[in-house]
């Protein structure tokens, strides 16, 4: 098989149960990029019935909403890094919304969420949800803030949709990128020293694993700079999770290990954010 993001040859490497559905997928590392993949043809799968499944199942207690520091912090990030006034902010693979609700509601708060179960609830806090793989939509406008968290790794055709950014960030507008990567000291220890499967390889929900050269490389083609990255657990390292006071703590300690330098600077964990300026 060709790889999917660059055509050269590829590895195939071992076969990842998936979490979802009673199926092995074979995961593929190319030769020249370096990005890995699954092939979601490999079986035939509802993947739009995978995600309302998921989505209904973790939609627990989210109509109260209520802002928290991860969001904020991240509208703090785009703020300082478009340095104007932002107007206009879309969020790929939005889900229930909570994200655009840190900004003030005066501005155009735009998503895109493929589960129709997290697309109206988000919808019913008078977002703008369209319904439909990002890859199919034709948007008519540019916006100052484009935020894709998790969603590359999830799209059927992942290409075509970094190719249209160009044509839906204003000149100077900002893209905030972040995929789980293998690329990190996580990754390199449970491959090298365990035989578990890394919880980001769950096909057929997972299915792009961008190599960080590539990534950047893609984007500079269509006139994206990097201009900050940094890596983080994403709140899911937690070994005290069950021990009441302890897992407090330990959680607290590591939100600020992942949200201020230097540790989240260096590849330790498999969150990667990435922010890149569309160069005028």
């Amino acid at each position: 098989m060709n790889c999917k993001f660059c055509s050269s040859q590829t590895i195939s490497g071992k076969k990842i149960q998936s979490p979802y559905v009673n199926y092995e997928y074979t995961l593929y590392q190319c030769k020249q990029c370096k990005c890995r993949f699954f092939d979601i043809k490999e079986h035939d799968v509802d993947i739009e019935d995978v995600y309302d499944k998921y989505s209904t199942k973790h939609n627990k207690e989210v109509a109260s909403f209520k802002k928290n520091f991860y969001w904020t912090r991240q509208v703090q990030r785009i703020e300082k890094i478009l340095n104007r006034k932002v107007l206009s902010v879309l969020d790929i693979g939005c889900r229930t919304g909570d994200f655009l609700m840190h900004f003030p509601d005066n501005l155009d708060r735009e998503g895109v969420e493929l589960s129709e179960n997290s697309a109206e609830i988000a919808k019913g806090r008078s977002l703008t949800v369209y319904q439909d793989f990002v890859e199919n939509i034709n948007f008519d406008k540019q916006y100052d803030v484009v935020t894709c968290y998790a969603l590359l790794e999830h799209l059927l055709e992942p290409l075509t949709f970094l190719d249209k950014l160009s044509n839906m960030v204003s000149p100077g507008g900002v893209v905030v990128i972040m995929i789980p990567t293998y690329e990190c000291v996580k990754q390199w220890i449970i491959d090298r020293f365990t035989s578990v499967r890394w919880w980001m390889y769950s096909p057929p929900q997972h299915l792009n694993f961008f190599s960080k050269q590539f990534l950047d490389r893609y984007l500079a083609k269509n006139n994206f700079k990097l201009v900050d990255r940094y890596w983080t657990s994403g709140g899911m390292f937690n070994p005290f999770r069950n021990i009441l006071l302890a897992g407090r703590v330990f959680g607290k300690s590591m939100t600020l290990i992942d949200e201020y330098p230097p540790v989240n600077k260096l590849p330790i964990f498999d969150h990667m954010y990435s922010y890149y300026v569309k160069i005028k």
